[in-house]
Formats: C-alpha cells, sequence, structure tokens
C-alpha cells in the first residue's frame, strides 16, 4: 500500500526560496574570500604542494604548556631549540634518531620565574653562545619580582653570570636579541614600562651600555630586529604606547631616525618583526606584525623607507610573531604570520615575498594560541622545519611543520672570530642577500645559518661580518661554514 503525501504549495516555493538563498550566500563568501586567500586555504589543508605538513608527531614528550620563546642556538657544535616555559620548566631540545627530544639540565629548566623571551649570543668571546632568558615573574610591565637569567657553559655545565651582577633586568619585558654594537656582541633586551637595555662583557664584567649610547628609553617594548648594512649593524625596535625605534649606527654610536626613516608608526601596536630583501635588491627590507591594526610591508630605499603593504598582508588579527624563509626551498622567501585564538578561532596566515597570501595547508591553527617561534633545519635534510609555541591564555603543546620537496638548498654559517656563530652577518649569493638572525622577531630568534633554497654548487658567495670586513669564496658544497677573515 501507498501514499501520497500533498505538500501545500506555499511550502514548496519557501524551500524553493531557501535553497536558493543559501547558494547565492555560499557564492558570495566564496567570491569575497578569493583576496584573502581562504579558499587556497581551505583547499590546501591536505598539505599539497607548496604548503606546510604537520610533523608534531616528532616531537618527543610534548605536554601541554604555557610557552612563549624559541630560539634556535649553537651548543657544543650542534643546532639546539631553546623554549622557554612560563608556569612550567624551560626546555633544551635536540634532533635524536629521528625526533625532537628533551636534553634539558636540571638547572636550566628554572620553572617558577615565568620566562617569555630567549636568545643565543656569544658575548664572552670563548666560542660558545650564551643562553639569555628574560622573566616575567607575574607582571605584566614595570617592575618584577623575578630577575633574569643569563646561562653560560663552563667545563659541560651551566653558569647564571647574573647570579651576582648588578646589571640583573628587574624590569618585566618581552623581547632578546643578539646585536653587534660598538662594544662587541651584547644583548639587548625591551623592556616593558622601563628603560631598555643593552649588555655586554667588557674585562670579564657584564655591563649595560644602553645609557651610553642613549638606548636606555621606557616604553611598550616588543620586537627587536637586526639590519646589517653598510659594513655595520642597525636596530630596529617594534614597540606599542610610544612609536618604533630605529637605531642607525653612527661609527661609534647610533641615532634614533624612526621617524625621518617613515618607520615611527606611533599608533600601531607592534608585534612581530622580520627582515628580508623583498625585491632581491641587496637591500633589507621589514615586515612587521601589529596586534589588531594593519600589518604593514616597508621597502628599503636610499632615503629611507616604503610602505609597500598588500592588501592581503595588511588585513588586521591578533598577531604575534613573524617568520619570513624559503620554507619551500624555490628561491623565494615567504613570511609566515602566527596568531593567537585567545578570543575566537584566528588561523595563522602565509604570504608570498610581496605580500599576498598563498596555501597555508596544515600550519594554519584556527584555535592555536601562538606566541612564539622557530626556524631551523634541525635534521640537516636541507628543507627547514617550523617549530611553534603557544600559551598566554592556556596550555597547548608545541607544534612542528615543514614543506616536503626535492629541491636544492645552500646552508652558509658565518663564523665570528671566537668560532661562534656570527649573528648579524650578511650573506650575499647570486644577487640575494640574508642575514644571519640575532632575534627577536618578538620572542623569537632563527637558527645561526643563511639558508638559500634552489641554489646548487659551485658558486660565488661573500660575507659581510658585522665588524665590517668581508670575505669571498667559491663555494663547492651545500653546507658550509665560513670563517672570520681574523680566525
Amino acid at each position: 500500500m501507498s501514499y501520497t503525501v500533498k505538500v501545500p504549495k506555499r511550502y514548496v516555493l519557501i524551500a524553493a526560496f531557501l535553497l536558493v538563498f543559501s547558494i547565492a550566500v555560499t557564492g558570495l563568501y566564496l567570491a569575497g574570500s578569493e583576496g584573502t586567500g581562504m579558499v587556497e586555504d581551505l583547499m590546501a589543508q591536505d598539505g599539497s604542494d607548496n604548503s606546510f605538513v604537520d610533523i608534531s608527531d616528532k616531537i618527543e614528550d610534548n605536554p601541554s604548556l604555557r610557552r612563549y620563546g624559541l630560539a634556535s642556538v649553537k651548543v657544543q657544535g650542534e643546532t639546539r631549540i631553546f623554549v622557554t616555559g612560563y608556569g612550567g620548566p624551560n626546555a633544551l631540545m635536540k634532533w635524536e634518531d629521528g625526533g625532537l627530544v628533551s636534553d634539558t639540565p636540571e638547572n636550566l629548566k628554572d620553572s617558577d620565574t615565568n620566562a617569555i623571551g630567549a636568545a643565543g649570543c656569544d658575548i664572552d668571546g670563548d666560542g660558545q653562545e650564551e643562553i639569555y632568558v628574560l622573566t616575567t615573574g607575574d607582571q605584566y610591565g614595570g617592575r618584577k619580582d623575578t630577575r633574569d637569567r643569563l646561562y653560560d657553559l663552563q667545563n659541560g655545565s651551566w653558569v647564571d653570570l647574573f647570579e651576582d651582577s648588578s646589571v640583573t633586568n628587574r624590569y618585566s619585558g618581552r623581547s632578546v636579541a643578539c646585536h653587534y654594537s660598538p662594544q662587541g656582541y651584547s644583548f639587548f633586551v625591551a623592556r616593558y614600562a622601563g628603560p631598555m637595555q643593552m649588555i655586554t662583557m667588557n674585562d670579564n664584567s657584564l655591563e649595560d651600555i644602553a645609557p651610553r649610547y642613549n638606548m636606555d628609553r621606557t616604553t611598550g617594548g616588543r620586537s627587536i630586529v637586526n639590519v646589517p648594512r653598510n659594513g655595520s649593524v642597525d636596530l630596529f625596535v617594534g614597540n606599542e604606547r610610544g612609536q618604533n625605534f630605529y637605531y642607525n649606527r653612527t661609527g661609534d654610536g647610533y641615532e634614533e631616525i624612526a621617524e625621518e626613516l617613515g618607520l615611527a608608526d606611533v599608533s600601531l601596536p607592534a608585534r612581530g618583526v622580520m627582515v628580508y630583501d623583498r625585491g632581491e635588491d641587496g637591500d633589507l627590507d621589514l615586515a612587521v606584525s601589529n596586534w589588531n591594526s594593519e600589518n604593514k610591508i616597508y621597502s628599503r630605499g636610499s632615503d629611507g623607507f616604503t610602505d609597500v603593504t598588500s592588501e592581503d598582508f595588511s588585513s588586521r588579527g591578533p598577531a604575534r610573531s613573524l617568520m619570513a624563509e624559503d620554507f619551500d626551498n624555490d628561491g623565494d622567501t615567504s613570511i609566515y604570520l602566527n596568531n593567537i585564538a585567545s578570543r575566537q578561532k584566528a588561523p595563522n596566515r602565509f604570504f608570498n615575498s610581496r605580500g599576498e597570501e598563498i596555501p597555508i595547508g596544515d600550519a594554519s591553527e584556527p584555535q592555536g594560541l601562538g606566541t612564539g617561534a622557530t626556524v631551523t633545519d634541525i635534521n640537516g635534510d636541507g628543507t627547514l622545519e617550523m617549530v611553534l609555541a603557544h600559551g598566554e591564555t592556556g596550555s597547548q603543546p608545541l607544534t612542528m611543520y615543514k614543506i616536503p620537496n626535492d629541491n636544492p638548498s645552500l646552508r652558509i654559517q658565518p663564523l665570528w672570530k671566537s668560532g661562534a656563530p656570527a649573528r648579524n652577518a650578511l650573506v650575499k649569493v647570486d644577487g640575494k642577500v640574508k642575514s644571519v638572525d640575532g632575534g627577536s622577531g618578538y620572542l623569537n630568534q632563527m637558527e645561526p645559518w643563511a639558508h638559500f633554497g634552489n641554489i646548487s654548487a659551485p658558486v660565488n658567495v661573500t660575507v659581510m661580518f658585522p665588524d665590517g670586513r668581508q670575505k669571498s669564496k667559491k663555494l663547492q658544497n651545500q653546507r658550509v661554514t665560513i670563517e672570520h677573515p681574523e680566525r
């Protein structure tokens, strides 16, 4: 037996209207998403060519914790990843037996100081990078109830040089970076509501030389990046609650000229910053992420910087750190923007060197509480890995990504007179330039290498060391170290 159900005509018309409306809205949504790369992101979530693949399963012992800073440092000849702990232990990690494992001495764990930033730099000239750990205690800004740590590897053990030092930072901060100053390598500390510091070693004693150069300014310090040029090193500091700083190196001193260069951006709350050669013209350009404000790309010219920000890159969001590297070894630099989804979904974003959005693959992390990050070829296969930390509003594990490819890469590590990495060195190959990162693009320090994708030896390379000395040679191998002329 069968029955026929008679549907009133008005219900048929309503159903038809709803179907047409749904199709129209979907079409408008997809059409409006083309300019932001949202459609491409959805299509690339399977980790297809030129997008990130999740390899977080390679991280051993990876609990959910609150973390901020990540720094790739050279320890006893190998690249290690230092991870700061906030309400938990720090970690020193290495690649071993096909995975990223913890190799953390007890006195580096330091679980009670709420560490936030970290950087490696050889300020004492012993050939081994010291590790600066910036703590906050429980203070957002101003004076704090903890002190920072400056770990020096001595006879196989890590010793805190700040333990009996009068220059120990007593203010909350965000970032710390390795900077080559007129006094040699130093740590520049971006304090928040406290005078900034530049700490170096002088006659076996630590000294804060920021007051000497009028760099001990007080504002909402956030990010730091070195800008090697003309045989020396300038310094950009991204701030909120005040203008950004650009310290132009002038012989034995500095002049602050951010406003003259068009970089002051008084109303923008800076977060991440990176330098990269956007136009492959030999000048280092700047990319800056700003908290829920327009992000910026500035191109360097003879008279300063020009705002060349694309519509895609300028889009506002809860920005944290930036990475600018050749992730897929295609010969072009890409920009990864790390967001924090503290209130609602906030996918991370991926751009080409011009700031146009491209597929991101697995590394979108729409609910990720992104803070700091680092990029390094930790497993030595010639392709860069990216490790992300998470925290602030909740606990999440570390994540790790890479873009699988078969393209060649040229990897160069300039070495300083001491034998430690020559942070802030400028490396030129085939018209392209890369700087050896000193940190801290906001809670970050990248590997002490210059990485060039899609370049094969033999090839000519020139290294401009931060003291102005230069060395050129023809490379026969894809992975090399180049020593300072005085070494």
